[in-house]
């Protein structure tokens, strides 16, 4: 869960590094959420906001080029998060075969 949660964060930071600014508004939606049980980590744009637009700046347009800033922040977080995978792996090796669960 730690491990999700700093790739999710460290995503979520280079994403907010990267996005192309013009108004502000596209960068201050960017967040990393977790779900309720805690289970589950996401980075995306705040629920509600108005950067609906996002997408556009992310994949282009017929008349404007793609600047992608999601998809390079979570390439460059990549090998971080399997270095904290192999880090942990034999922790959950160790609670796996001893019947506890994550």
């Amino acid at each position: 869960s730690s491990a999700i949660a700093a790739s999710a964060f460290a995503v979520a930071q280079r994403a907010r590094a990267l996005v192309p600014v013009d108004t502000g508004t596209l960068k201050a939606s960017i967040e990393s959420t977790r779900t309720v049980s805690g289970r589950t980590r996401s980075v995306g744009l705040a629920a509600g906001g108005d950067a609906y637009y996002w997408r556009f700046v992310e994949f282009g347009t017929r008349n404007m080029a793609a600047r992608p800033f999601f998809r390079q922040a979570a390439e460059q977080e990549q090998a971080a998060f399997i270095e904290r995978f192999r880090q942990i792996g034999p922790q959950i090796e160790r609670d796996l075969a001893g019947g506890r669960f994550l």
